[in-house]
C-alpha cells in the first residue's frame, strides 16, 4: 500500500532533490533527502537561489551554478539559507553536498542542471515546490508566485526531453500555503484529478512528529532560523506547525501577523507527480524557453495573462 512514488523511485541510486521555487524550498525536501539516504540512495539537495553567490565562488561548475560549502565566508545580513543548511549538514557528521542554481531565465537554468546532472551522474531528480502553486497551469484566477517554479518546470522539462533516461518528478510539500498568496486550492486539487485520469499522479503520503526524517527536518529548519532570524521561513514553519497538529489560523512566526493563515494536516503531505505531465500543462511553456532572464520570464507570463479568459474563481465546497 506504499504510494506509488517510492516504486518508481526504488532502482534510483544518484539522486538530486532541488527546491524549484527559490528561498527556502530545498527545505521542504528534506524529509525526503534523510529517508532516501536511509535506503542507501545517494542524494544531493539543490536550489533555486536568491542569493548573490558569484563572488564566494569564482570558479563556479557553470555560470548559473556553485556548489556551496561551508567554507564560504558570509556576512551575517546576507540570505543564504543554502549555505547554512550546509554548515548545519556538516555540524551532524555530514559531508554536505548543496547546490545553488541562480535565479534566472530558462535557458541558463538549463545549462546549469545539465552542468550538475553530468558533473555529478544523476538518474533521478524530484524538484520540490514549498506550497502547491506550481501547479497553476496559467488560466486560473490567481497563480500564486509562479516565475521561480515555471522556469525550473521548463528548464527540468527540458533536460528530460534530451534524456529519456532521466527520472524526474514534482512533489509538493504544504497545501493550503499558498492560500496567503491567493491560490485557490479548489486548482490544486484539480490539477491532481486530471494528472491523476494521465496517470501522472504518484500518490500522496503524510510527515507525522515520530518519523525520524521529519525530526532530522525540523531540527535542520530550527538550526537555521536561528542563524536567519529576520528571514525565518514562512512556508517551513507553517508546515512544521501543520505535522505538529496546530490547526487553522495560527501563526509560528511574527512574519505572518495580520494575514490570515490556513494550517491544516494537508499541509504535511507530500504530493507526487511525474515532472513531465506536469510540465506540459503549463499553457505558456514554450513562451518560456527561450527566456534568458526573470524578466524575461515576467514578461511572458504578463502576456499569457493579457491573452487568454482567465477562470472564474473556485473555493473549495465545505
Amino acid at each position: 500500500m506504499q504510494p506509488p512514488f517510492f516504486s518508481a523511485i526504488k532502482d534510483s541510486r544518484r539522486v538530486l532533490i532541488a527546491g524549484m521555487g527559490g528561498g527556502f524550498d530545498v527545505f521542504c525536501g528534506l524529509p525526503l533527502y534523510f529517508a532516501l539516504r536511509a535506503e542507501g540512495m545517494e542524494v544531493t539537495l539543490g536550489n533555486l537561489s536568491f542569493s548573490s553567490f558569484s563572488p564566494l565562488a569564482p570558479h563556479p561548475l557553470a555560470p548559473a551554478l556553485i556548489e556551496v560549502t561551508p567554507e564560504f565566508r558570509v556576512s551575517e545580513s546576507e540570505y543564504f539559507p543554502e549555505y547554512y543548511l550546509s554548515c548545519w549538514l556538516q555540524a551532524q557528521g555530514e559531508t554536505p553536498h548543496v547546490f545553488a542554481l541562480r535565479k534566472t531565465g530558462v535557458q541558463p537554468l538549463l545549462a546549469a542542471y545539465r552542468a550538475l546532472v553530468k558533473h555529478l551522474s544523476i538518474d533521478t531528480i524530484i524538484l520540490i515546490d514549498g506550497g502547491t502553486d506550481a501547479l497553476m497551469r496559467g488560466d486560473e484566477a490567481d497563480l500564486g508566485t509562479p516565475h521561480e517554479d515555471a522556469v525550473s518546470l521548463c528548464a527540468v522539462y527540458q533536460l528530460a526531453e534530451e534524456r529519456p533516461e532521466l527520472k524526474t518528478y514534482m512533489v509538493s510539500l504544504g497545501f493550503g500555503i499558498d492560500h496567503f498568496h491567493g491560490v485557490s486550492h479548489w486548482n490544486v486539487l484539480e490539477a491532481t484529478a486530471e494528472l491523476a485520469r494521465a496517470g501522472a499522479y504518484l500518490g500522496s503520503f503524510s510527515l507525522t512528529p515520530e518519523q525520524r526524517p521529519v525530526q532530522l527536518y525540523r531540527a535542520a529548519c530550527e538550526a537555521v532560523f536561528q542563524q536567519m532570524p529576520r528571514h525565518v521561513s514562512i512556508v517551513n514553519s507553517s508546515i512544521l506547525s501543520a505535522i505538529e497538529g496546530q490547526y487553522g489560523d495560527y501563526h509560528a512566526t511574527d512574519r505572518t501577523r495580520g494575514s490570515e493563515l490556513w494550517i491544516n494536516p494537508l499541509m504535511a503531505q507530500y504530493w507526487c507527480y511525474e515532472l513531465v505531465p506536469v510540465a506540459r500543462r503549463l499553457q505558456y511553456r514554450q513562451a518560456l524557453m527561450d527566456t534568458l532572464t526573470l524578466s524575461d520570464v515576467d514578461k511572458v507570463i504578463r502576456r499569457h495573462r493579457d491573452s487568454v479568459n482567465l477562470r472564474p474563481r473556485h473555493t473549495l465546497p465545505i
